[in-house]
C-alpha cells in the first residue's frame, strides 16, 4: 500500500516517497488556463492549501515526471517553465511589528537566493517589488507568486485592534506590489483561512478573482466520497478485515465523523487531515481538534459572546465575509471561515443573491468546538472533560440513567462553580439546555439542539449506535412533565423505526444543577 502523507505538504516528497496524492490537478488546470492572473481562495486549516501551492509550483517549474499518474500529465505544456516566488506566512508567529518585518524580509531574501539573485531595497514592499522585477528580467519570463496564509499576522493580533490594523496596513502595502508589477507576473494565487481582511489588505487589487464560493472549485480542497473510496480502498479493506466490520458501516461512520464540509452549500468533502490520521491510527477520534486549534481562535472565543443555540441553522450571505474586518466579525461568519461551521444548504433569492445555511459539518468539528467552548468559556480542562465523559459513556452504553445523571451533574457542577454563585442565581432553561448540549457534544456524541420539527423543537436530540435519545429540560418541575411533552408533541415521530429513549431532566434552580432525571424507552406501539 502507498504511504499516508500525514503532515506532508511538499508534493515532490509525496510522489518520490510513494505516498498517496489525491489528484486535484483537473481543478488546478482549469484555474491556470482561465486566462486570468490574480486568484484568491479561503479554506479552513488542514485542508491542503499548502500542498496545493506546492503542486502549482512544480507544474510551473516543469516537473513533468512527478505528474506521471495525474490528470494534468498529458494536458500541460511542460516546456514552458516559469520562475516561482513562494511566500509562506504560516511559520511567522511574532506579534511584534519589528520582528514580523524582519521575518518577512528573511523570506524574501530566501526566495531571492533560490532564484539566483540578491534582494534590493530596505522596506519589505520595495524588496518584494524589486524581487519580482529582477527575477523576471534575469530569466526573461513572467513570475508566478504563491502566497500561503496571507492574513496570519492579522489573525495573530485579533485581541489587539491597533496592532491588527498596523499589520493589515503593512500587508496591504506588500500585496499592492502585485498590481504594480502586473507586467512581470504570470499567475498569482493567494490563500488564507479567512476572507475578512480581503477588503482591507487587497484594496489595491481590485482585479482579484475570489473563488472561495465558486462551484467549479468547491471540491478542489478536501476529499470527495469517490476519492475516499478510490484512493484509500486498500486501507478501507484492511480496516474492515481486521475489525470484522461491514464496508458500508465503516463508510457511514467515516461520513458521520469527517465528511460534511461544504464550500458552496451543495458539494461535500472530507477533512483530509482527519481521514489520514484515522487510517493511520485505526480508530475514530476528534483529530482536527487534537491537531491544535490556532491561538487566534482561543482569543476570539474568549472575547466574544457566543451562544451555542444561535450559531447553527442560521442563514448568511457571502457579503457577511467582506463587510467587516476579522476582529469585528460576528461568531457565525467567523466560525464558518475557521471551519467549525459549514454550509449545509443554500437558497437563491428572486434577485439572484445566494443565502447559505450553516451548521456543524460532522462529529469531529462539533466535538472540537464543544471542547473549545467548555475549555475557553468555562475553564474546564481537558482532563476534567475526559473524567465526566467516561461516566457519561458508561451510563449511555448500559442505559444506566443514574450513571448518566452523575456524569452530567458533575460537568454542570464544574461549570456553575467556576461561574460563581452570584452569576448563577437565575439561570434560564435555555442555558441549562445549552450546557447539556455542550457536555454531550464534548463527550463525542452527535447531538442537535432545538432541532426544528413540525410539532415543535425538542431541547436536545442525541444519536448514537443507531439509537435516538431525546432530552427535555424543565426547571423546578417534575421530570415526568418533560417525558409527557416528548410524547404529546410527538418528537419521536421523526425517528420512527429506531429505538428511541425519552429523557426527562428536572433542574433545581436552588441547587443550580440536575435534581432528577428519568428515562423511558418509547416502544413500538408509540414509534409506529
Amino acid at each position: 500500500m502507498k504511504g499516508l502523507p500525514i503532515g506532508e505538504q511538499d508534493f515532490k516528497k509525496i510522489i518520490v516517497n510513494n505516498m498517496i496524492y489525491v489528484d486535484k490537478t483537473r481543478y488546478i488546470h482549469e484555474l491556470l488556463n482561465s486566462g486570468q492572473t490574480y486568484y484568491f481562495v479561503s479554506r479552513p486549516r488542514r485542508f491542503g492549501k499548502t500542498l496545493t501551492l506546492s503542486v502549482i509550483e512544480n507544474i510551473f517549474r516543469g516537473e513533468k515526471e512527478l505528474f506521471r499518474n495525474t490528470w494534468i500529465h498529458d494536458k500541460w505544456d511542460w516546456k514552458e517553465r516559469y520562475p516561482v516566488i513562494r511566500l509562506n506566512f504560516s511559520a511567522i508567529t511574532s506579534r511584534r511589528i519589528e520582528s514580523f518585518l524582519e521575518k518577512v524580509g528573511q523570506i524574501l531574501s530566501e526566495q531571492a537566493l533560490l532564484n539566483g539573485i540578491k534582494t534590493r531595497g530596505r522596506d519589505i514592499n520595495v524588496k518584494f517589488s524589486n524581487l519580482i522585477f529582477d527575477i523576471s528580467m534575469k530569466q526573461k519570463k513572467p513570475v508566478v507568486v504563491l502566497v500561503d496564509e496571507y492574513e496570519k499576522a492579522v489573525l495573530d493580533s485579533i485581541d489587539d485592534i491597533d496592532r491588527a490594523k498596523m499589520m493589515r496596513e503593512l500587508l496591504r502595502e506588500l500585496y499592492s506590489v502585485l498590481k504594480e508589477r502586473d507586467k512581470e507576473l504570470r499567475f498569482i494565487l493567494i490563500t488564507g483561512i479567512t476572507k475578512f481582511t480581503k477588503m482591507g489588505v487587497f484594496s489595491a487589487l481590485n482585479n482579484l478573482n475570489d473563488v472561495s464560493f465558486d462551484d467549479r472549485y468547491a471540491q478542489m480542497f478536501g476529499y470527495t466520497e469517490k476519492e475516499l473510496e478510490s484512493y484509500f480502498g486498500d486501507y478501507i479493506e484492511r480496516y474492515c478485515r481486521e475489525r470484522q466490520m461491514n464496508r458500508n458501516d465503516l463508510l457511514e461512520k467515516l461520513r458521520e465523523h469527517y465528511n460534511g464540509f461544504s464550500f458552496n452549500g451543495m458539494d461535500k468533502v472530507y477533512n483530509p487531515y482527519s481521514v489520514l490520521l484515522f487510517f493511520d491510527k485505526g480508530y475514530f477520534k476528534d483529530y482536527w481538534h487534537q491537531s491544535g486549534a490556532p491561538s487566534f481562535l482561543y482569543k476570539y472565543i474568549k472575547d466574544k459572546r457566543i451562544e451555542i443555540e444561535k450559531i447553527t441553522g442560521e442563514m448568511i450571505t457571502e457579503s457577511k465575509f467582506t463587510s467587516k474586518e476579522v476582529e469585528e466579525a460576528d461568531p457565525i461568519s467567523f466560525l464558518t471561515q475557521a471551519g467549525y461551521l459549514t454550509y449545509v444548504g443554500r437558497e437563491e433569492t428572486s434577485t439572484g443573491e445566494l443565502w447559505y445555511k450553516v451548521d456543524f459539518p460532522n462529529k469531529d468539528a462539533q466535538t472540537s468546538f464543544a471542547r473549545l467552548m467548555i475549555e475557553v468559556k468555562h475553564s474546564i480542562r481537558e482532563e476534567e472533560i475526559y473524567g465526566f465523559k467516561r461516566v457519561i459513556d458508561e451510563g449511555i452504553l448500559r442505559k444506566d440513567i443514574d450513571k448518566l445523571n452523575n456524569g452530567l451533574m458533575s460537568a454542570i457542577q464544574s461549570i456553575t462553580h467556576r461561574a460563581g454563585y452570584e452569576a448563577m442565581k437565575r439561570v434560564p432553561e435555555l442555558i441549562y439546555t445549552s450546557w447539556l448540549y455542550l457536555i454531550l457534544a464534548a463527550s463525542g456524541y452527535n447531538v442537535m439542539m432545538e432541532e426544528e420539527q413540525i410539532s415543535g423543537r425538542p431541547d436536545v436530540v442525541m444519536k448514537t449506535n443507531g439509537e435516538v435519545w431525546i432530552f427535555e429540560v424543565k426547571i423546578d418541575k417534575d421530570a415526568k412533565e418533560a417525558i409527557k411533552q416528548i410524547k404529546t408533541k410527538g418528537y419521536w415521530r421523526k425517528y420512527a423505526g429506531k429505538k428511541v429513549y425519552a429523557i426527562g431532566v428536572s433542574i433545581s434552580s436552588e441547587k443550580r444543577n440536575i435534581e432528577h432525571m428519568i428515562m423511558e424507552e418509547l416502544g413500538t406501539e408509540i414509534a409506529n
